[in-house]
């Protein structure tokens, strides 16, 4: 796998508001599994497996399913043809799947097996069109309205 050069520098968000303003038109709806009150992690139940995904959502969680907008910055990139993802651990995850398109500058809509499972990725380095595994820095973020 190849590690890129880190994202360090490089603006992602202005707000958790703002963000989803941008990029809202990717958010999907998923079931979550309950969580303790005041839980930062929200377990989304995708068709793929759970995603442990960290809240970045103003108002306390509401009732399942919830519209989310997935959000991961890419540390390696490598060529696959594989798709699903792996939890490595620690917030870390591999996805293998599709950049579908490039969106803003240094961002990619990323797909991951089907149905697809929608990413939003900021990437240091251009990201290719086509089959990926990227390796994603922590936390896999989750964006709500």
């Amino acid at each position: 796998m190849s590690v890129l050069p880190s994202s360090r520098g490089m603006v992602l968000e202005d707000s958790a508001e703002g963000f989803w303003e941008r990029f809202s038109a990717y958010a999907q709806e998923w079931p979550i599994a309950p969580e303790p009150v005041g839980s930062p992690i929200l377990e989304l139940l995708t068709p793929a497996g759970i995603l442990y995904t960290f809240d970045r959502g103003l108002t306390p969680t509401p009732r399942s399913p919830l519209r989310v907008l997935l959000h991961g910055v890419v540390e390696a990139v490598e060529d696959t043809e594989a798709t699903g993802f792996s939890h490595l651990g620690g917030g870390r995850y591999e996805l293998r799947g599709q950049v579908v398109r490039g969106l803003e500058r240094g961002f990619y809509l990323f797909a991951v097996g089907h149905p697809e499972l929608l990413f939003v990725l900021a990437s240091s380095q251009p990201l290719p069109l086509g089959p990926l595994a990227v390796r994603l820095a922590p936390p896999l973020m989750a964006f709500r309205p």
